[in-house]
């Protein structure tokens, strides 16, 4: 993978994201029915599906505007991030838990490799003072699904 350009990489993560949501729907319980256990919320499966069909949507649509140059190397170092940490999340919550969080296997395989390719092969590209705020924004967003999966 020593060649692979930006371009080539970016068209991985609606892959990626695809494949990580069927392993949520339909591994263990369901991702859905696991994290509504653990937290003693209602996070229904429709509403796990319209949050997540918005997430591909998005992670589509970053795609398509990347290939066309029409965003930047920030808004795909950020969803880098989201990636990665939505990925380490997973881990630990299956051992913390010491149960399956549905979309762990997708969130190793694909998600920390992933986010380690385009940490390697696209943030050298950014300006330095853009690479932490790219992190953070990305962990920010992890967050802020969190916290709407949370209040529903």
């Amino acid at each position: 993978m020593g060649n692979i350009k930006p371009k080539q990489i970016v068209w991985l993560l609606p892959f990626a994201y695809l494949l990580h949501l069927c392993d949520e729907y339909f591994s263990g319980e369901g991702f859905a029915k696991w994290f509504s256990g653990l937290f003693e919320v209602s996070l229904s499966i429709n509403d796990f599906i319209i949050i997540n069909l918005f997430g591909f949507a998005a992670t589509l649509l970053i795609a398509i505007l990347y290939s066309f140059k029409r965003i930047n190397n920030f808004i795909i170092a950020a969803l880098a991030a989201l990636f990665f940490v939505n990925g380490l999340i997973h881990l630990a919550a299956s051992i913390f838990t010491l149960s399956y969080s549905p979309g762990t296997i997708t969130g190793v395989i694909l998600y920390l490799p992933l986010g380690v390719l385009i940490f390697k092969n696209i943030f050298p590209l950014l300006p330095e003072e853009q690479r932490s705020l790219s992190v953070i924004t990305g962990a920010a967003i992890q967050i802020l699904v969190a916290v709407i999966a949370l209040s529903i």
